[in-house]
């Protein structure tokens, strides 16, 4: 049984929202703020039974985790983009070659910016860190056919995604949409390929 009080919460959440939200804007980028501000709310309402009478330094402290967490997946994130557009470009053949590199480059990291937390994570869980299916079925606790639909789903949501990155990145340039990079062929390459 729930023994969380929601009128309770909302009285709660007004008193203190301001003040992790001036706590948080001083450490973070302003559009995360809100974010992660919801992510410490979330917890506390998770934990209400738990929180002590002085709560605000409880939410403080749980709000500099929480942004921590934020930067740490943001990061991955990155590393992705970064790893993910090395394989993207191909041996260096002139400055076309370079400008078409560094469209696929900016279209791959505005692919992955537009997905979801949760299909992003998997893909991170694939190609950053290298994990086979079953390894991030067992770190997420889902079912590994599960794991593997999901999976499927995520990278047809980012070849789709990066489809339309491309198109905006070429028809900006002037120049006739070319072909999809293959993300299957990216993370063959990627699971072959040497961690740096």
């Amino acid at each position: 049984m729930d023994s969380r009080d929601p009128d309770a919460f909302r009285a709660f959440y007004r008193a203190h929202y301001r003040t992790v939200c001036r706590y948080l804007s001083v450490r973070a980028d302003r559009n995360v703020v809100e974010d992660v501000a919801a992510e410490t709310f979330l917890v506390a309402w998770r934990r209400q039974a738990d929180l002590p009478q002085h709560a605000v330094p409880w939410l403080l402290n749980t709000a500099g985790k929480c942004l921590a967490n934020h930067r740490r997946s943001r990061q991955r994130s990155d590393a992705l983009v970064d790893r993910l557009g090395g394989l993207v470009a191909e041996e260096d053949a002139g400055i076309d070659d370079d400008l078409v590199r560094r469209g696929q480059l900016r279209a791959l990291r505005a692919a992955l910016s537009g997905l979801s937390d949760r299909d992003r994570e998997l893909l991170l869980l694939s190609h950053w860190d290298g994990l086979a299916p079953r390894e991030i079925a067992s770190v997420l606790g889902v079912n590994p056919v599960v794991l593997r639909a999901r999976l499927h789903r995520a990278s047809r949501r980012l070849r789709e995604s990066l489809a339309v990155a491309l198109g905006d990145e070429e028809a900006g340039a002037g120049r006739p949409l070319r072909e999809t990079p293959d993300l299957t062929k990216l993370q063959q390459e990627a699971d072959h390929a040497p961690a740096s």
